[in-house]
C-alpha cells in the first residue's frame, strides 16, 4: 500500500480494530458467499482479525452481488471512516476464481510471487515463520512514491482464512493497517476469494491526492489474484490443480 507517514497511534490502532470488527454483521453460512495483501496485503494475528475472517468469510450477499459473481465480475463494499486521528479507507471485495480452492491458497501462500499478484508490490520476502505466523516485509509504490512495511500473518488452514497487520515492532510507513482473506469452495469446483482490509496510509497532503486511487486498488486485489492463478499460476500450481483433479 502507497504511504509516507510513519507516525501512528496504538491507541487509535486498536479502537480501529474494534470498529472495523463491529462495523460488518455476520451471519450463518447459508450461501457460502464470503467477504473476505494490501494494496493489500496487510494480514493480521489478532484476535479480533481472526474472528472477523472467520465471520465475514460467512457473510450473504445481495441477488444482484451474487449475479455479478456468477457474470465473473468483481463485487466491492467500499468503506471510509475517521477513528480518533486515523483516517481508514478499505471495505471488502470479492470474486470468483476459476480455479480449486487448494491452488487459491497456495497462491495466496506464495509470498516471493506477490510482485505478480498484488496491486503495486514491488518487493514481498518471509522473514520469519513458525507455527501458522508469519512476518513478511513489503515494498509498495508506484513511480516516486514507495512505502515499506512488516506483516503480521497468520494462517488458518483448516477454515481457509488468512489474516493480517502492520507489525508495529517494526518499521513502517503506514500508520494502520489489518484484513483477512477468506478462501472458500464455489460451485463447478472454482473458488470464491473474500477480502477485507482497513488502512491509514498517512501522507498529508499528497496522501490526499493519492487517497482516492490507493482506495480503488486495495479492493481489487481478489481481481489480480484471478489474473494471476487463471494465467501463469495453471502452470506454477500445476501440482495442486492435478491434485484437485484427482479427486
Amino acid at each position: 500500500m502507497l504511504g509516507l507517514d510513519s507516525k501512528r497511534s496504538p491507541a487509535t490502532h486498536r479502537r480501529g480494530k474494534r470498529f472495523f470488527s463491529a462495523a460488518v454483521r455476520a451471519r450463518p453460512i447459508a450461501s457460502l458467499l464470503a467477504l473476505p495483501c494490501v494494496l493489500a496485503l496487510v494480514l493480521a494475528g489478532s484476535l479480533a482479525s481472526s474472528a472477523l475472517a472467520k465471520r465475514e468469510g460467512e457473510r450473504d450477499l445481495t441477488q444482484d452481488e451474487r449475479d455479478s459473481l456468477a457474470a465473473g465480475d468483481l463485487v466491492r463494499r467500499p468503506m471510509t471512516q475517521r477513528r480518533g486521528d486515523l483516517h481508514l479507507m478499505g471495505g471488502t471485495s470479492y470474486q470468483v476464481i476459476d480455479a480449486p480452492p487448494r491452488v487459491v491458497w497456495s497462491a495466496l501462500l506464495d509470498t516471493q510471487r506477490y510482485p505478480r499478484m498484488m496491486p503495486q508490490v514491488l518487493e514481498a520476502r518471509v522473514v520469519r515463520a513458525e507455527d501458522g505466523e508469519r512476518t513478511v516485509f513489503m515494498r509498495q509504490g508506484a513511480g516516486p512514491i514507495d512505502a515499506s512495511y512488516y506483516l503480521t500473518i497468520n494462517v488458518y488452514q483448516e477454515r481457509g482464512d488468512i489474516t493480517f497487520s502492520i507489525d508495529e515492532r517494526r518499521p513502517h510507513d503506514l500508520r494502520a493497517a489489518w484484513g483477512f482473506y477468506t478462501v472458500r469452495p464455489y460451485e463447478g469446483d472454482k473458488t470464491l476469494l473474500a477480502y477485507g482490509v482497513m488502512a491509514d496510509i498517512g501522507g498529508g497532503m499528497l496522501g490526499s491526492m493519492v487517497r482516492g486511487t490507493v482506495h480503488e486498488w486495495m479492493l481489487k486485489v481478489p481481481w489480480t489474484v484471478k489474473r494471476f492463478v487463471e494465467g501463469s499460476g495453471r502452470h506454477i500450481y500445476k501440482s495442486q490443480w492435478q491434485k484437485a483433479e484427482a479427486r
